[in-house]
């Protein structure tokens, strides 16, 4: 038997499911649907129980580059999935890494497919 708390697991798996409904704009502007955790935008996600009782969740996420402007758009839709999903979430802190060093590498396999799909399709002429 691992050490791992299975309501800890549960919540982990519900909020990363949860940021993964919160799709890439990028990807919606040349229609693929591709969640925040497939696009490898999630690095981290962890829960506290603060002294106070209050349950707080901190994301750490990046962005495709350093340009983006959707940060303002993330945080508020992982905030209102997260909310939907895991209503015992007080708190959900979104603190921004670096985004210079995203690459592809960090999509998952599914993520990849998605838009490996979009760019097998003829070009618009």
């Amino acid at each position: 038997m691992s050490g791992v708390d299975p309501a800890a697991a549960d919540l982990r798996a519900r909020l990363l499911s949860a940021c993964n409904t919160v799709y890439d704009p990028c990807g919606l502007g040349v229609g693929r649907r591709v969640g925040i955790v497939d696009m490898g935008l999630v690095r981290d996600v962890r829960a506290r129980r603060e002294p106070d009782g209050r349950l707080r969740v901190t994301l750490d996420l990046i962005t495709t580059g350093p340009f983006c402007m959707y940060t303002p758009f993330f945080e508020q839709s992982v905030r209102r999935e997260i909310g939907r999903v895991a209503p015992e979430v007080d708190d959900v802190e979104v603190e921004w890494g670096d985004s210079t060093d995203w690459s592809e590498a960090m999509m998952t396999e599914h993520g990849r497919a998605v838009l490996r799909i979009g760019r097998s399709a003829a070009p618009v002429r």
